[in-house]
């Protein structure tokens, strides 16, 4: 898949390694003059093709600028999944690990992607019927560890990754459908999953209560999710840290992102400051 033209400034952008001191400076001022907070649409560096609600988010910022949003996360998704494997993805967004996940397992593989917010669930949708990944099932839904309805606190338009079970920027909170990861794979008939990414902005405990037949099964996936302290001092009667202990108890061995994929040393104990991106694996 070739990438259409891109605007000069976009592509200087893009030669200059992601993090050099200066450019996300640069590229926010080049942004405020190229786009308004109108939906916009651009392409990554793998030629997947992403509708935005915003170009001020980081998710579509870094699309704009770097070719690809976390490349760390992005690379061990590219590395882990082969043809015909089974990936989840929870708190999918509008997409960016989805599609290359889709791509990765082919017309064999299986794809799930659950998006809590029914907007931000339209440019989802709308991502993956432009980028041809038909083998995705789609969920419009909050997991967690129940079934029913829960409360969800939309994110502003500049925010829109972060909508959240939690209360924030003065939102007022909606009722979204709820259900757990277990309901949806018996529903879909997957019997396993080879790698479940998990970003639902510091819920990610209820994700994981709500998968206990997935994550203590025989076949256990590899887990990538998010840790952010602030995040998870927002669930009710959970101290810092209780997703990544759940897991523990599960069996599983818990890393940084950046450790894993160099092959060094698993935590000692789980995080309970500041933030990480995390693999766990069941040995």
């Amino acid at each position: 898949m070739n990438n259409p033209p891109m605007d000069g400034w976009v592509r200087l952008l893009r030669c200059i390694p992601a993090g050099t001191r200066g450019k996300a400076r640069l590229g926010r001022l080049l942004m405020n003059r190229r786009f308004d907070s109108s939906p916009f649409t651009l392409w990554d560096n793998l030629g997947f093709r992403y509708e935005l609600p915003d170009a001020s988010e980081p998710i579509a910022f870094h699309l704009a600028i770097d070719g690809v949003y976390e490349p760390e996360t992005l690379a061990l998704i590219l590395k882990q999944l082969k043809q015909g494997d089974v990936f989840v993805d929870v708190g999918a967004n509008i997409g960016v690990f989805t599609i290359p996940a889709a791509r990765c397992v082919g017309n064999n593989g299986r794809v799930i992607a659950a998006e809590a917010s029914s907007d931000i669930f339209a440019y989802l949708t709308r991502n993956l019927e432009a980028n041809g990944a038909s083998q995705v099932i789609t969920v419009n839904s909050a997991i967690c560890d129940f079934k029913g309805t829960a409360r969800f606190y939309p994110a502003p338009k500049h925010k829109f990754g972060m909508g959240s079970l939690g209360a924030q920027f003065g939102a007022k909170p909606i009722e979204v459908p709820a259900t757990t990861l277990d309901e949806v794979l018996e529903e879909a008939r997957i019997g396993h999953v080879d790698l479940l990414k998990v970003d639902v902005e510091g819920f990610e405990l209820g994700v994981f209560k709500g998968a206990h037949g997935l994550l203590t099964g025989a076949r256990p996936p590899l887990v990538v999710f998010e840790f952010c302290d602030w995040a998870e001092a927002r669930v009710p009667n959970a101290r810092i840290g209780a997703a990544q202990r759940l897991l523990l108890s599960y069996g599983y061995l818990i890393w940084r992102l950046t450790d894993f994929l160099r092959g060094h040393r698993p935590l000692r104990e789980p995080l309970e400051s500041n933030y990480a991106m995390l693999v766990a694996s069941r040995q």
